[in-house]
């Protein structure tokens, strides 16, 4: 019994075992779906077409690549063969980039776009993207620190070291000409620090074993430029799989979890404000919260982040503003903004019970506090 990978019609391509021609025939016909009486008109050949008939056929070493057609086909030329053997081998490993190559192939054969898909391809069908460790992949972590020993590791401390970067900026802007003590300042800086921690900073986005409602991307590590700010889908065909690669993954750092509403330009300078005012106390940092650290999907849709290949990172002025009916927990019942401030209750808060952290660890809240804590905008 000998093995032969053999492709027939639409280039489908399939593993026979057979102990001699007639038997191989039969079971062409069963694969290819060819009908009975075409059987004994199969003819085989060699990936250089040569023809092979019975004789030639008991020679033959094991794993020998065949093709098979019947008379009159039309026959594929070989380049065409070995790219949409190479396409077919790409889409099976990763299935979002059908409409995605469909897509590119209406694009001029000069285009730029198409060339660079195809080169992603060419990564994409690597037998590297399903290995994770180091010592399976080690060129993937060459030049990293040695304590990562696992893709998914490396992936997560990126998308955590961006999230840290942005608390910082937030923390450095708000102490910015503001006496370090300030108590809604230091409260709303305190309260970033402790939801960060408890999601590690978000590290999920990256990481492919993650769950689909967490991460990014599939569970290939495939992902998907989300556009500009402005508009809903990506213009382009920008995609990567960072884990295919060291080089992919070099390339995928200078993608940009980008702020819908601008982080420097608009959301800071609301919240500092905000804090600063005398209704400071009731600022809703939940809301800020997910305008500086969470990725705008349909389960958080004041969500203000998306994954951008550089090319859509717009840094033009984004002309995009906070609705302030989000800014504050509760109304003043006087709607007087230099007034005392009030519960949904109508009881008057004091500045100590709205404090929602210590630095070490959590308050224990008066009851008035649970309360308005609770009756934060679910957004």
């Amino acid at each position: 019994m000998t093995h032969f990978v053999v492709t027939g019609p639409g280039h489908k391509k399939v593993g026979i075992i057979a102990p001699n021609f007639r038997e191989f025939l039969s079971k062409c016909r069963r694969k290819f779906g060819y009908k009975k009486n075409e059987e004994k008109d199969i003819v085989v050949y060699l990936t250089d077409d040569t023809e092979v008939d019975e004789e030639y056929f008991e020679i033959l070493p094991a794993g020998t690549h065949l093709r098979v057609s019947l008379p009159g086909e039309v026959k594929t030329p070989d380049y065409i063969q070995q790219l949409a053997v190479f396409l077919y081998q790409c889409l099976e490993q990763e299935p979002n980039l059908h409409q995605r190559v469909l897509k590119c192939l209406k694009e001029p054969p000069t285009s730029d776009r198409a060339a660079a898909l195809l080169e992603l391809l060419a990564r994409t069908a690597s037998n590297t993207v399903s290995l994770t460790s180091r010592d399976k992949d080690p060129e993937w972590f060459r030049g990293l620190n040695t304590k990562f020993n696992t893709k998914e590791g490396v992936m997560r401390n990126s998308c955590e070291s961006r999230m840290r970067g942005y608390f910082q900026h937030t923390r450095q802007e708000l102490l910015a000409d503001t006496p370090h003590d300030h108590p809604h300042i230091t409260n709303a800086i305190t309260f970033f620090r402790h939801h960060l921690h408890k999601t590690r900073h978000n590290s999920s986005y990256f990481d492919r074993s993650a769950s689909d409602s967490e991460r990014l991307c599939d569970d290939k590590g495939f992902f998907s430029c989300e556009g500009p700010y402005d508009q809903h889908t990506c213009p382009s065909l920008h995609f990567i799989n960072p884990y295919t690669s060291r080089e992919a993954r070099i390339i995928f750092s200078t993608w940009n979890l980008d702020h819908v509403i601008e982080k420097s330009r608009t959301v800071l300078p609301t919240l500092k404000a905000s804090l600063s005012s005398k209704k400071g106390r009731n600022v809703n940092l939940q809301y800020f919260h997910q305008l500086l650290f969470l990725h705008k999907d349909t389960t958080i849709p004041s969500g203000n982040l998306k994954l951008v290949h550089v090319a859509c990172h717009v840094k033009k002025p984004h002309q995009l503003k906070i609705e302030p009916k989000y800014i504050y927990l509760f109304k003043d019942s006087t709607d007087n903004i230099d007034g005392p401030q009030t519960s949904h209750t109508g009881k008057r808060l004091h500045q100590q019970d709205i404090h929602y952290y210590t630095r070490s660890k959590k308050r224990c809240l008066s009851t008035t506090t649970r309360r308005c804590v609770r009756s934060q905008v679910k957004l």
